[in-house]
């Protein structure tokens, strides 16, 4: 069985990278109010508290913090309550300082850790899962004990507003399903076992997803664009890969390739170089494909 820390290798990998480059966060955005209304007309309730979720109560949470290079992915938001959005910030800033925490790195990297995966498991698996981080739940504990009114609820809505959690699942009525297939959404019941098993839930996390939303700035577009604009002639993608490398080490960057720099800004692993290319830089760049390789070449130069 994987520990928490392969569980959530993903998030701890960009979150690691997010650091080393002391990199700015993206700016955040609230979950798109469909779904937000969805929720709070599905009966939501906060996942730590209970309270039945409102519109005027609720909030966007980023699970995997902005300020610790969380995405602005639809999969990194939660809606829960107010106070315990609060609650989450205070917490993150009493077990970790106030940010920028690029400045404690590396020697506050376990603590990171510990924080992130404690978000994570809160919202994937419930409250309760959270006491196996036990010095970041009880920091949590002790700054919502005065503002719950009640338990921790059986079902909540998960990841994206779009999958409902419980731990007994039951079937919907008329009005949740018609408001499923209005919105298109298709709430999934998952099991979740109790904490006193010990069993994990993995996360989940749809990686071939295209969002706008992910907000990928000059530091991302610009070394690429300079290195597609230098070029004089048709290159193979490899040494593409290897021009880029030299312009980072050049501009006392770390030597990354395509794939590695591409990776360091939250871009899934999974996507190809080629996938990268052509999702953000497709109106700058051609490719000509020669069996497995491939070659690129600035948009509109002559072969």
């Amino acid at each position: 069985m994987p520990s928490r820390e392969e569980q959530y290798n993903s998030m701890l990998e960009s979150a690691h990278n997010f650091l080393f480059r002391k990199a700015k966060p993206l700016k955040g955005s609230a979950l798109n109010s469909a779904q937000h209304n969805y929720i709070v007309i599905s009966g939501g309730k906060c996942l730590h508290c209970g309270v039945n979720l409102t519109l005027k109560n609720s909030n966007t949470e980023h699970i995997h913090d902005l300020a610790l290079g969380g995405s602005n992915y639809v999969e990194n938001k939660i809606i829960i309550c107010r106070n315990c959005n609060e609650a989450r910030n205070l917490t993150m800033q009493r077990y970790l300082g106030t940010p920028s925490y690029w400045r404690g790195f590396p020697g506050n990297w376990d603590r990171v850790k510990k924080y992130l995966i404690w978000n994570a498991i809160t919202v994937d698996e419930g409250h309760y899962c959270g006491k196996e981080i036990s010095d970041v739940h009880q920091i949590f504990e002790s700054i919502i004990s005065g503002r719950r009114t009640k338990r921790p609820p059986e079902n909540w809505f998960g990841r994206g507003g779009i999958t409902r959690i419980t731990s007994n699942p039951r079937r919907y009525g008329f009005f949740i399903r018609f408001f499923d297939k209005l919105f298109g959404f298709k709430p999934t019941n998952i099991q979740i076992p109790q904490v006193e098993n010990n069993t994990k839930v993995e996360e989940e996390v749809n990686e071939n997803q295209i969002d706008d939303e992910r907000g990928l700035g000059d530091e991302f577009y610009s070394p690429i664009n300079d290195v597609i604009s230098n070029l004089e002639e048709e290159v193979r993608l490899t040494q593409f890969s290897t021009f880029l490398k030299d312009y980072l080490e050049v501009n006392g960057k770390e030597r990354l390739s395509l794939r590695e720099f591409s990776r360091s800004f939250g871009i899934p692993k999974s996507w190809s170089c080629v996938k990268v290319l052509e999702l953000y830089f497709s109106e700058n760049i051609d490719f000509r494909r020669e069996g497995s390789r491939v070659y690129i070449r600035p948009k509109g130069m002559l072969l």
